[in-house]
């Protein structure tokens, strides 16, 4: 795939939105008063129309307008593939995969996913090329029926030329399949009320890392994100452009594996999860998930779960409350 620079689109920050809102507001209040004054020969637009705008409005910075009903349950998995990263998430109708482990994994992951009885995938997502992300991604490819692929958008310098990329591109292309480049406020509807919002990349990065797709899951008044291996500087670039209250979600994916140079400060005051989970292999040898990001969980109590410790993580959602379950 030679993923080129997308054109931007024009969009607004949540302030803006809110002060967009609020003019949307006054000035429906204003036609109304001017109706009443003047013998009701204004056009008036009906609420479902000025509901319209605002809606609108409020998806142009990838914010949810108003609650959504849910229906049934979505379930996280958060896949042991060693020092990889590999989720699925279950809706009742659709099924998505998060990256696909390191090469040699795709068997592995592909009996787990027979056994929660995926046999498509609706949506999946490799958030950046590196091997423990996508090494599995091929077989997977190969053995499931796939629906949308979506790939980071990267600049021709960051394209790899790797065995392991090219192949998984030729395993796609032998499918007819072809790749959507992620866009910050991008949305895909999962059904039942559940909705993956990508906020990340903002921008463009001169390492894989920062090119890693970021997007949280909502389902009722339950939020995931996922990061990939997104670093500080994709952290800062996401809060400049969203602000703080569409990142908060209680379960946050660590990123980079836990490593101290993701998950600053600033981004866990943002996201203020209660549970964190690093997908990390045992006794590796980068010291993941790192001591000063589990330091720096503890000092906001945010439970921690890792897939050395705990195996393959699960978490459901009813859309009020989360469940959580551990293979070990």
């Amino acid at each position: 795939m030679s993923a080129r620079r997308r054109k931007k689109r024009l969009e607004l920050t949540p302030k803006q939105t809110v002060l967009s809102i609020l003019g949307v507001a006054a000035a429906f209040l204003v036609v109304v008063l001017l109706n009443e004054a003047i013998g009701s020969s204004l056009p008036v637009p009906s609420v479902a129309e000025v509901q319209s705008w605002v809606d609108d409005l409020s998806a142009r910075t990838g914010l949810t307008p108003a609650p959504v009903e849910v229906e049934g349950k979505v379930a996280v998995h958060f896949i042991d593939v060693g020092q990889g990263d590999c989720e699925l998430i279950q809706t009742e109708s659709q099924n998505v995969l998060v990256d696909a482990g390191n090469p040699g994994d795709e068997d592995q992951i592909a009996a787990y996913l027979n056994a929660q009885q995926v046999d498509r995938i609706d949506l999946l997502i490799a958030t950046h090329p590196h091997a423990d992300h996508i090494g599995g991604m091929e077989g997977i490819v190969q053995q499931f029926e796939i629906g949308q692929v979506l790939f980071s958008p990267l600049p021709d310098s960051l394209i790899p030329t790797t065995r392991t990329y090219e192949e998984l591109l030729d395993a796609i292309a032998s499918k007819g399949l072809s790749i959507t480049p992620s866009s910050p406020g991008m949305t895909f509807d999962l059904g039942e009320g559940a909705q993956i919002t990508i906020l990340g990349p903002v921008g463009e990065f001169d390492d894989l890392n920062n090119a890693s797709i970021v997007f949280r899951l909502d389902f009722g008044d339950t939020g995931f994100l996922f990061t990939g291996d997104a670093e500080a500087p994709s952290e800062d670039a996401i809060l400049e452009r969203f602000g703080t209250d569409p990142l908060q979600a209680q379960v946050l994916k660590l990123g980079h594996h836990g490593s101290d140079t993701s998950s600053q400060e600033k981004w866990l005051n943002a996201v203020s999860p209660t549970l964190a989970v690093a997908e990390v292999g045992y006794d590796n040898s980068y010291g993941h998930p790192s001591p000063q990001t589990l330091e720096r969980l503890a000092v906001r109590q945010i439970q921690l779960l890792r897939t050395d410790q705990n195996g393959t993580i699960v978490v459901v959602s009813d859309g009020e409350s989360l469940s959580i379950s551990t293979e070990k």
